[in-house]
C-alpha cells in the first residue's frame, strides 16, 4: 500500500483546447466584474466592482498572453487531494479552493478544499492508477460536484465551478511523482 506522499505528484492542469490558469496570469493584469444585479438608480446605488483576478478561468489559447500552464502539487490524503499552486508569481503556495458561489480559485491555505480525481467512468482514482504522464480524467470536490466551465450574467469571463453543469475533462501533464509535502521534504 503506497503512501500520502507516494500518490502526491506535481503537474500543469489545463484542457484540451483552452489555458486554465488565474485570470491575472491568463489576462496579465487584475480582472474585474460589474454586478448587473444592482441597478445603479438613486435609491439602488451604484453598481458593485469587484475583483476576480484569484479565480481560475478559461481562455482560448489565441486570447491570452503568453504564459506557463497552471502548475499544481496534487497533495494526497485521505479525504481525497488538496491542489497548491506551484506556478510562480502572487498566487504561489495558496490553495485551490471552491467559494461560497461555487466558484474556484487560489485562496490562502486554511481555505482549501478536497478534490478526487476521477476516470473517464467517473470511478475514484489516485497517482497508483495512472500509468501515463499525460492522463485526461475529471475533478470532482469532495461532496459536491464535477468542475465544469461556468458562464456568469455579469462577466464576459469563462470561469470553473462545481455547479454541476456538464463535467469539463482535464489534463494533466505529470512533472514528478512521489513528490513532497513543501513542508515536510523528508517524509516517506
Amino acid at each position: 500500500m503506497s503512501t500520502d506522499r507516494q500518490k502526491s505528484f506535481i503537474a500543469t492542469l489545463g484542457t484540451r483546447n483552452n489555458q486554465l490558469h488565474c485570470l491575472d496570469a491568463l489576462l496579465g493584469e487584475k480582472a474585474f466584474i460589474t454586478s448587473n444585479l444592482v441597478s445603479g438608480g438613486f435609491f439602488s446605488g451604484r453598481r458593485q466592482k469587484y475583483e476576480v483576478s484569484h479565480l481560475l478561468g478559461l481562455h482560448e489559447e489565441a486570447t491570452t498572453k503568453v504564459h506557463p500552464p497552471l502548475t499544481l502539487y496534487f497533495r494526497h490524503s485521505r479525504f481525497g487531494y488538496t491542489l497548491y499552486i506551484r506556478s510562480k508569481g502572487h498566487h504561489y503556495g495558496k490553495c485551490i479552493h471552491v467559494n461560497k458561489e461555487g466558484l474556484i480559485g487560489a485562496f490562502p491555505e486554511p481555505e482549501s478544499t478536497s478534490f478526487m480525481l476521477l476516470n473517464s467512468n467517473c470511478e475514484r482514482i489516485n497517482l497508483d492508477h495512472i500509468k501515463t504522464d499525460t492522463p485526461t480524467l475529471y475533478l470532482q470536490v469532495r461532496d459536491s460536484g464535477l468542475i465544469h466551465p461556468h458562464k456568469t450574467h455579469d462577466s464576459d469571463y469563462t470561469f470553473i465551478a462545481d455547479k454541476g453543469a456538464i463535467p469539463l475533462p482535464f489534463t494533466l501533464n505529470i512533472l514528478e511523482r512521489n513528490a513532497p509535502y513543501l513542508n515536510h521534504p523528508d517524509e516517506v
